[in-house]
């Protein structure tokens, strides 16, 4: 009878010191290991969070407009996230140079129209002689027409590429004013090349003969005989009217070869940087610095 209880005491004791044990076991931290009770996460934001922290509208406003951050790589100016020339540049095309280009050609028109019906053509009074006398030779009327042969289908496919959609779609369909849009745009591309070489061509051929003088003062002081019956100014190969003809020639064809070249080649042609720092202390925002 003894035995028995000592027995059962025995095993009542080995099983009150394992339940101690586990118990001990359960509310200990072990190491490398968390707390094995689970807690409610009561802090932090969840993964994902759109808003973060705090409103950072401001934050992609700056990189919208451009902000510079820092890089580590050799191109400082790849720490330019966002470039909006661009779009500010398409916008710009779209609004203000479409309404005042489409004016300036309107304009233009109503003045040559205006001109001829009030001055009408300039005869020569006694008539042709019957004889011809070459004032230019061949290789000058090829630069001519090969300079003015181009830039007519510059000034076609240019005029399409800027007034086309408001126009055309209606008319030969979506699908027919694509292609002939993107023709255009290669036929823009490679035949500016010819209208460069003819730009250089007839600088070099005629400048000699259009630098001012004396005598071109007295020719636009007289009109150039053009609003007077039997009034000749005289002139020298080319008259102040034609060497202004000459000039703006020259000079706006070297401007759209320049600014063509540059839209072609932005990353390796920056001839306009300067031109756009002097430009931006007028209160403008022109790029000076672009980066592939």
């Amino acid at each position: 009878m003894a035995a028995k209880i000592v027995r059962s005491l025995t095993r009542l004791s080995v099983v009150a010191a394992l339940m101690f044990f586990a118990t001990s076991f359960v509310q200990t931290d072990l190491p490398g290991m968390g707390t094995v009770r689970a807690l409610a996460q009561t802090t932090g934001d969840v993964p994902g969070n759109w808003s973060g922290n705090i409103s950072d509208t401001q934050f992609w406003r700056a990189i919208r407009k451009g902000v510079t951050g820092s890089v580590s790589i050799p191109d400082k100016k790849a720490g330019q996230l966002v470039q909006s020339d661009g779009d500010e540049l398409r916008a710009f095309r779209q609004g203000p140079m479409s309404q005042f280009g489409g004016w300036l050609l309107i304009g233009s028109l109503i003045v040559l129209g205006l001109f001829y019906v009030g001055r009408g053509r300039i005869q020569v009074k006694a008539g042709l002689s019957g004889r011809t006398i070459e004032r230019f030779n061949a290789f000058e009327r090829f630069v001519h027409w090969l300079t003015a042969s181009s830039f007519i289908i510059l000034a076609l496919t240019g005029l399409n590429m800027l007034y086309g959609k408001y126009v055309l779609p209606s008319i030969i369909g979506k699908s027919a004013f694509a292609s002939l849009t993107m023709f255009g745009k290669f036929a823009h591309d490679w035949i500016a090349w010819a209208f460069i070489l003819g730009i250089i061509l007839m600088f070099f051929s005629w400048v000699r003969h259009n630098i001012p003088n004396m005598a071109d003062v007295r020719w636009l002081l007289a009109g150039g005989g053009m609003f007077s019956e039997g009034v000749h100014p005289p002139a020298k190969r080319f008259n102040a009217g034609q060497k202004i003809i000459f000039w703006l020639v020259i000079v706006g064809g070297a401007s759209l070869s320049g600014s063509g070249l540059a839209l072609l080649f932005p990353f390796e042609i920056e001839m306009f940087a300067g031109t756009f720092k002097v430009m931006n202390q007028l209160g403008t925002n022109l790029p000076t610095e672009l980066s592939p």
